[in-house]
């Protein structure tokens, strides 16, 4: 053994090559030289004197050679050496351990360097692939505007980049971000459709979404982040998802996986995937980006165009169809519905209008019932409300066409006096509704307004229908000839052109029972058979009462009688019932019945009261008439009082007061209100216009503000070229003279715009007034002598208003009044106190204000 390990330290193997060296030189030049000696001592070959200079010329250039030799071996160890400094640096892994041996360690790194060498180029020529991918991706984001194609592709190469074979992309929903939506999807059959939907909650991608990077399952069954097992259609434990960033927000996930289970997915897999996504989210958000501002562009044309809509001239049914119309090119519905609240009962909405595409079923009621928490959270919390399955709400809603459908929208129509209805969009998919839940918001403003705006026009239709119904009245009641059966037929029709409701009748008061007089669209003759007691009925309690009464659902009215519409066969559903009241005392009632559109309104009881009021002064006509004919000996003072701007009351004192007992009205003190109008800059005007045109615009002027007077229970007592001087208070005087005077002055004030805007179109002249009011005592009565009697009035007073009157001149349109007026008026008014300057002390020591209005009493 000690033989073995002496010769093996004599070895060349793993020896440096300087140890190789010595032993090379020992053998081919010492041992040599060593036997030439012995030789040549023992053959005596030195004694040639030649022979030791050869030897020693020999041994020099040998000892050279050693040297040059050495230096050779030297520089091949540094070699070495550095090599495998260098090699041992870069590539610790692929070479072996150093030895001794400098040519094996040169081999070895060279050995090292070429693994290298066929590692790096491997490296390159997967690189290579993956720039071919970016390019191929590249080309196609400036070629295709087709996002699914762009994520399909995408996939694809993502698969091949991770040399795996099953795959999804799926992309987060808008706005509300709680579920992905499978946009591409390679290797998962029917498993996974595109379109379908994944609830973000409980999906394993919302940790990739959370965090923010990309998620590496090795095994799902053995992962205890997650602790569940694997589903078996998705045939593999092992993926990775990675989130597909953009730059503010992160868009959706990118799952790939291998089949075989042998090859799980690891970190290194998806290295190379990171440009890829970056490449496609930044070419996917801008093709978002620019298919948004393209629907941007789309809604707000489909919101100009609906603007010019609402201002064009259409009617109701193609102005709601244009503006559906719009809503149609964006959000694709099936059939669209608008409901407006019933004015009766407002939880109930009617159908108002509606569009239909591709859908045949039509409507087959007109009225949904607006109960449950559905209906609560559009009408009166305002919100719009997406139903993905209209299954949802069969508890709540029974409309047929509703329900035919998967998905709905309601949004509610709201203007600026709250939510007058509601906008029905019938779909297949919500998922339009949710991407253009905001568009939809304007233009259920825009439908609402266009509501709106044919409601103001049918109403001030209506109210010009209503102003030349009176008109018509008025005319026929001035050219009639006191045949109050034909007065009453024709105001009955009129009644019934004007309201729009299914029947109507006339009832006058008889010996305390109320008779059918007139009527429409009911048998009169079955009518007449039956009277109602004061009391009885609807018509009765308000004959009895005196106040008008509206009964939009008869059913919650506790003085509804049903004898009458059993009688003639018909079904009151509601009804407005006006008492005819003529000298304090109520003579009849005017009724209709059953309004077509709608419920009765506050309106509707404005204009059936001036159509009564015209029947009252029928009637009232009509008595005095009968009357003047039965007394001959007093027709000539009659005919003198009776004239077209004369009440009936003052009628009444003289036929049934002191002038019947046979004595004269004699002149006596009374505390009245006197009101005083005068026509601004009235001498220039007539210079202008010339003495016709003067006469017709005062004839306008007066018969507008005479009638105001007449109204509020005043008499004009006398003309006075530019202006009238008005009464309150006599000949029959009440506790509210001061108030119906103040009252009478501002609807003069209020009606102006109208009145100089019709002489302005009619005169080619604008008109401007001033009023005066001043109460006081004064002597009134019958003043003047047998063949001119004027009933008037004189005293201080008088003048007082006249000299208030001097003072409204500075005040366009402005209406002045006393201070013994503002005292004695019962309602509180708004007022400024004005200067009174010069005509101070001729007024009494009188503060005047000017008056702005009435304040509001709240209770």
């Amino acid at each position: 053994m000690k033989n073995g390990r002496w010769i093996r330290s004599f070895s060349v193997l793993n020896k440096s090559l300087k140890y190789r060296l010595n032993i090379i030189f020992g053998l081919f030049f010492l041992l040599p030289v060593a036997g030439f000696f012995y030789l040549g001592i023992k053959y005596r070959i030195l004694d040639d004197h030649f022979i030791p200079m050869f030897f020693a010329i020999f041994l020099f250039f040998s000892f050279v050679g050693f040297i040059l030799l050495r230096k050779i071996f030297d520089d091949i160890s540094h070699i070495s050496n550095d090599m495998k400094d260098a090699v041992d640096t870069k590539f610790l892994d692929d070479v072996e351990e150093a030895g001794e041996d400098e040519l094996r360690d040169i081999a070895s790194s060279f050995m090292a360097i070429g693994n290298q060498f066929k590692s790096t180029f491997s490296e390159l020529e997967r690189k290579i692939s993956e720039v071919s991918v970016l390019k191929e991706l590249s080309d196609l984001c400036y070629v295709t505007f087709d996002q699914e194609e762009l994520l399909y592709v995408t996939l694809e190469r993502a698969l091949k980049l991770a040399n795996a074979d099953v795959g999804s992309i799926l992309i987060l929903e808008r706005p509300e971000r709680t579920a992905f939506v499978v946009r591409a999807s390679i290797g998962l059959g029917d498993i996974i459709k595109i379109g379908d939907k994944v609830n973000f909650s409980t999906s394993i991608a919302k940790y990739a979404v959370i965090n923010k990077s990309a998620l590496v399952v090795e095994n799902i069954e053995k992962d205890t982040r997650f602790g569940r097992e694997n589903r078996s259609h998705y045939g593999t434990k092992s993926f990775a998802c990675l989130p597909i960033k953009t730059i503010k927000d992160i868009i959706g996930v990118l799952t790939i996986s291998r089949k075989d289970n042998n090859r799980p997915m690891t970190q290194a897999d998806i290295e190379a995937l990171s440009p890829l996504l970056s490449n496609a989210a930044f070419t996917y958000e801008n093709l978002r980006l620019l298919r948004e501002r393209e629907e941007e562009a789309s809604r707000l044309a489909a919101l100009d165009k609906s603007l010019k809509v609402i201002n064009s001239g259409y009617s109701r049914r193609e102005l709601l169809h244009a503006l559906l119309n719009e809503i149609y090119a964006i959000v694709p519905y099936i059939v669209a519905l608008v409901f407006v609240r019933d004015e009766r009962k407002q939880d109930n909405l009617f159908l108002f209008d509606y569009l239909s595409y591709h859908s045949r079923v039509m409507p087959d009621s007109n009225t949904l019932y607006g109960t449950g928490p559905i209906f609560d959270k559009v009408l009166r919390q305002e919100q719009i409300v997406i139903i993905d399955d209209t299954k949802d709400l069969s508890e709540q809603i029974k409309y047929d066409l509703i329900m035919e459908h998967k998905a709905c929208l309601m949004a509610p129509l709201r203007t600026h006096e709250g939510t007058i209805g509601m906008l029905v969009l019938c779909v297949e998919d919500p998922h339009d509704c949710y991407e253009e839940k905001m568009f939809i918001e304007s233009m259920t403003a825009a439908i609402a307004m266009a509501i709106e705006k044919n409601r103001i026009t049918t109403a001030v239709e209506k109210k010009n229908q209503e102003v030349e119904t009176l008109r018509q009245i008025g005319s026929f009641l001035t050219c009639s000839t006191f045949d109050i059966s034909m007065v009453l037929k024709y105001t009955m029709d009129m009644i019934k052109v004007v309201m729009d409701v299914e029947a109507g009748s006339l009832l006058l008061l008889k010996n305390n029972m109320l008779e059918f007089t007139v009527s429409f669209n009911m048998n009169i003759g079955v009518l007449r058979q039956h009277m109602l007691k004061l009391g009885q009925g609807i018509a009765g309690y308000v004959a009895a009462r005196g106040e008008p009464m509206i009964v939009n659902d008869i059913g919650d009215s506790p003085h509804y009688y049903g004898g009458v519409d059993k009688a003639i066969g018909f079904q009151t559903r509601s009804a407005l019932c006006v008492p005819i009241i003529s000298q304090g005392k109520v003579i009849g009632v005017i009724e209709v019945l059953n309004k077509e559109s709608g419920a009765f309104t506050v309106d509707d009881l404005h204009l059936l009261q001036s159509v009564t009021s015209s029947v009252t002064i029928a009637l009232e006509n009509a008595r005095l008439y009968s009357e003047t004919l039965e007394m001959a000996e007093q027709e000539r003072n009659i005919r003198q009082v009776f004239q077209k701007f004369v009440p009936e009351k003052i009628v009444n004192e003289i036929i049934h007061g002191k002038e019947a007992e046979g004595r004269k009205v004699i002149e006596e003190y009374r505390m009245l209100t006197l009101l005083n109008i005068d026509i601004r800059g009235f001498s220039e005007m007539a210079r202008n216009i010339g003495p016709r045109k003067t006469v017709a615009v005062l004839n306008y002027f007066f018969s507008i503000m005479g009638e105001i007077v007449f109204k509020h229970q005043g008499i004009v007592d006398k003309y006075l070229g530019d202006g009238f001087l008005a009464i309150f208070g006599a000949p029959v005087s009440s506790g509210h003279d001061v108030d119906n005077a103040i009252q009478a002055a501002l609807e003069m004030k209020e009606i102006i715009p109208e009145v100089n805007s019709y002489c302005r179109n009619n005169f080619g002249v604008g008109l401007g007034m001033g009023i005066s009011i001043n109460t006081g005592e004064v002597i009134v009565g019958n003043i003047g002598f047998e063949k001119k009697m004027d009933y008037t009035v004189i005293g201080d007073q008088v003048n007082t208003v006249f000299r208030i009157q001097y003072l409204a001149r500075e005040i366009p349109n402005g209406i002045l009044i006393s201070e013994r007026t503002l005292h004695a008026a019962r309602s509180r008014l708004d007022t400024r106190e004005v200067e009174t300057g010069m005509i101070g002390e001729e007024l009494g020591g009188q503060k005047i204000y000017e008056l702005l209005g009435r304040i509001e009493q709240n209770n």
